[in-house]
């Protein structure tokens, strides 16, 4: 076998079926897409091409071909234990929608076995699943493959299906690795246990529609859907017995060794450990690469758990100091050339591993010594308030506790340690209740506490814009409002850059200028995830939720809010601090419409009284600064006037009483819509003045502003005129303001409508 390093062979292999016409996909993140709530991790090639397959979304072409990063956990304890065990692999796989089929497939495959990477023919074994004649006279009469090396297997082996939908047989190729890698027993062949007869590439060709019942129709369009494991060839092509073997696994494991000052394979017990960090820190590394960071739940507490497991497996190796982090380093080396992303994001990489172990090795030394005499103590069983201790105050993995506890052949009492788990959360789901409320009505609950709707969709806009400057590992972990305030906690690993800060303030000031309707509607919880709606993690939620939309953020809340963006008027920050590891808090406010300018308005108006006899200069100062303060008002005003314009016959109209520069407002308000008239009164020493604003639609509609500002005045005891599209004008009688701006709708239905 010629060795073939792993990086060229993932290489050639998308080289190969790019020569086939293949579109070559990068991979998908191992984050899956926020509308497909089936995954915690993508854990196979075809997890992020579902859709292309079930026809939801149109393939950017009918071939393509991939390498796909995967994360499988359910086997973490096994890893390390044993050496065909890993948490990360990758996979390689050419797809067709609709385009070839089976014989394309196997020709394709064969063509790259043997003319590719030269593998030897006669060691090549292929099986077809029992009733695909098909395919069984495709490898035999086409191919060449000898009868003697085709093996038919069941439905359990080669046929895929999973419940109703399209289906359809497999069939696989194995390499046989030779006899010494065999269990000698005679009847070692193709489906042994053992290691000769390796299993490389998969074969899928989706032909068939499940009813679920037992009853299958020909699909009209066919699929391709191929996967070979990248680490398993590569063992096969370097002649090494396991993945850990592999040049690029050997390449980390020879980092662990040299800060470790142990060698593989002298001693059992290192072994372990050392295939332990060897997959654990290459794992961590690439889904930190992927935008997952260390939590207590989720994909984040796999995370988690990973790299304290590694961390504890350094210490068993007599490494006393924080070192995942010099090892990852490695990692990206040795992978940044198929993800540049690693390098690119080296420095954030490094410093979530370092952070997370820093923060576990804090606590690990008590924890541990806590642990082993807790397993003194215990006859065979290690209480479960005693687990729960080691979780909630030493922050050990449940599953840590359960390995270190199985290495001395205890088990534990999981049922007490669970329920003791449930009690607390019942608490904290309590606590959050006064907090702001985020149990689901779908859930069968309704909201009880009626705190603050402004504060608290402030701290919806707050999230989004949060997870938009930030990324979307940023998840909520707790809040507290009241009438004046909110207080706002979330996943993320560093302080905030006042760079950072600025721009989350600036976005949530942008959509609540945008005077968006916060919208709320009740659907069925898959539609709500589809749509994209962000749940609070560890929730249970009933089949119907409550869906709260405003501008960028969509989540599942049963909380009131305010009615509209507009309400919340302004946002501030005022202050950014960090409550634990990989948990920040951000305090903040939201407050009623123009309050911070009304009050900037009022101040600066006193103090011009104050000062005027005193210095002039400073008097123009402060006049230009409530001049601006005006301004900023007016403009606010014409954007709230906006909303609730009276339509007469496709023309807006907007009329009120504004401080500031009428003029402007005016112009703001033709600049806002082609079809739109405005009528702005502000009264003063001498009286009123009146000014009116029509934008070119408006003025070919009928509408006539020196006329509508002539008839207002007229009824305030004044006069004025002026153009169609721009007029003065004045009132004597403030009192008569309000009877004067009543007659403006009527008056100008009549220009319109006549």
């Amino acid at each position: 076998m010629n060795f073939i390093g792993l990086n060229d062979l993932r290489e050639q292999f998308l080289a190969f079926f790019e020569s086939k016409q293949h579109l070559r996909a990068t991979s998908a993140s191992l984050v899956p897409p926020a509308d497909d709530a089936s995954l915690l991790l993508i854990n196979s090639g075809m997890a992020p091409l579902k859709k292309y397959f079930t026809g939801e979304v149109m393939p950017p072409n009918s071939r393509m071909a991939s390498c796909q990063k995967c994360v499988r956990t359910p086997d973490i304890e096994s890893v390390g234990i044993k050496d065909r065990y890993g948490t990360y692999f990758e996979m390689l796989g050419n797809f067709s929608f609709g385009d070839y089929f089976k014989r394309e497939a196997i020709v394709w495959a064969w063509e790259f076995m043997t003319q590719v990477l030269k593998i030897d023919p006669k060691l090549l074994y292929c099986s077809v699943f029992e009733d695909d004649d098909e395919a069984f006279e495709i490898w035999t009469k086409e191919i060449g493959v000898p009868v003697s090396n085709m093996v038919r297997m069941g439905r359990e082996d080669n046929f895929w299906e999973h419940g109703k939908g399209p289906c359809g047989p497999c069939s696989e190729i194995y390499v046989d690795r030779g006899i010494q890698y065999g269990c000698a027993s005679a009847d070692c062949q193709v489906g042994c246990d053992c290691d000769r007869y390796v299993e490389v590439w998969n074969l899928v060709f989706t032909q068939f529609n499940s009813d679920g019942e037992g009853n299958y129709t020909e699909l009209e369009t066919k699929n391709i859907d191929t996967g070979m494991g990248l680490e398993r060839m590569a063992c096969v092509m370097q002649g090494v017995g396991n993945l850990f073997e592999v040049d690029t696994m050997q390449a980390i494991m020879q980092h662990v060794s040299r800060i470790s000052g142990i060698t593989y394979k002298e001693n059992a017990k290192h072994d372990i450990s050392l295939r332990i960090i060897t997959d654990h820190v290459r794992s961590t590394t690439m889904m930190i690469g992927d935008g997952v960071l260390p939590s207590n739940e989720g994909r984040g507490y796999v995370l988690r758990r990973l790299l304290r497991r590694a961390a504890r497996h350094g210490r068993l190796l007599g490494v006393e100091d924080a070192f995942l982090s010099e090892i990852a380093k490695t990692v990206i080396q040795e992978n940044a050339k198929a993800y540049p992303n690693l390098a690119e994001k080296q420095e954030y990489i490094l410093r979530v591993i370092a952070q997370e172990e820093e923060s576990f090795g804090r606590t690990i030394d008590a924890g541990l010594g806590l642990l082993e005499k807790m397993l003194e103590n215990c006859k065979g069983e290690l209480p479960g308030e005693d687990a729960f201790k080691l979780s909630d105050t030493f922050g050990f993995p449940i599953d840590l506790t359960k390995e270190i506890a199985a290495e001395h052949n205890i088990i534990i009492d999981e049922a007490g340690y669970a329920e003791l788990v449930k009690q607390q959360r019942e608490r904290s789901r309590a606590g959050r209740k006064e907090a702001g409320g985020w149990d689901s009505e779908g859930a069968g609950q309704k909201p009880e506490a009626q705190y603050d709707p402004i504060q608290h969709t402030a701290a919806h806009l707050l999230q989004a814009a949060l997870r938009e400057v930030l990324g979307n590992h940023v998840e909520q972990a707790g809040q507290a409002l009241t009438a004046t305030s909110l207080r706002f906690d979330f996943t993320h690993f560093s302080a905030l850059t006042s760079k950072e800060l600025k721009q989350v303030e600036a976005r949530v000031n942008e959509v609540i200028t945008q005077a968006l309707p916060v919208q709320i509607e009740e659907m069925p919880i898959d539609q709500a995830r589809a749509a994209g709606a962000i749940a609070l993690f560890g929730e249970k939620y009933g089949d119907i939720v409550r869906v709260v939309s405003a501008g960028n953020s969509k989540e599942l809340c049963s909380g009131n809010h305010a009615q509209n963006t507009r309400d919340l008027g302004l946002f501030i920050i005022t202050k950014e601090s960090s409550i634990s590891s990989g948990v920040r808090r951000i305090e903040a406010t939201a407050r009623e419409p123009y309050a911070a300018f009304i009050e900037t308005r009022n101040a600066l108006s006193t103090r011009i009284t104050e000062l005027e006899a005193q210095n002039k200069a400073q008097v123009k100062e402060l006049e230009k600064a409530l001049a601006a303060a005006h301004e900023k008002l007016s403009g606010f005003a014409v954007q709230e006037l906006m909303q609730i314009a009276v339509e007469i016959a496709g023309v807006k109209f907007i009329c009120g009483e504004l401080g500031g520069d009428l003029r402007k407002a005016c112009d703001k308000a033709k600049q806002s819509d082609e079809n739109v008239v405005a009528l702005f009164a502000q009264k003063s020493e001498r009286g009123i003045q009146f000014a009116a604003a029509c934008s070119p639609g408006a003025v070919k509609a009928g509408a006539h502003a020196g006329n509508l500002v002539r008839a207002v005045a007229q009824a305030a005891g004044g006069s004025g005129g002026g153009k169609p599209d721009s007029a003065m004008a004045g009132g004597k009688d403030p009192a008569k303001l309000a009877g004067a701006l009543a007659i403006a709708e009527e008056t100008l239905k009549a220009m319109i409508l006549n």
